[in-house]
């Protein structure tokens, strides 16, 4: 295998995973809240909110968010806990993607 095809592989695996994170149920809902929203951190119950997925689901897919780099979890020694979540650099950078999505969405996926 030449160094350009092993490239390739390593790229094309990269896109899989990333992929198949986006592609599971959730998750860009939980993202446009981020990036399409104020850059402010979201609260647990916030999302919980404003979205309809279960707690597990939410708090899997939050999870894994975190855990990829697109969010940052803050803990905060309280009484009842506090635990926010907030885009890192990574997600910022996508904003572009999900401002043109929305529109695109707008123009297409209209009731």
């Amino acid at each position: 295998m030449s160094k350009s095809d092993r490239a390739e592989t390593q790229h094309n695996h990269r896109m899989s995973t990333v992929f198949s994170l986006l592609g599971k149920a959730h998750t860009l809902a939980i993202l446009k809240e981020f990036v399409l929203d104020d850059d402010e951190p979201i609260r647990f119950g916030e999302l919980e909110d404003e979205l309809d997925i279960s707690p597990n689901t939410l708090s899997r897919r939050l999870g894994e968010l975190v855990e990829a780099g697109f969010l940052e979890r803050t803990q905060y020694d309280e009484i009842p806990p506090r635990v926010e979540y907030e885009m890192t650099q990574m997600l910022n950078d996508l904003e572009p993607m999900f401002r043109e999505l929305d529109e695109w969405m707008d123009r297409y996926c209209s009731d």
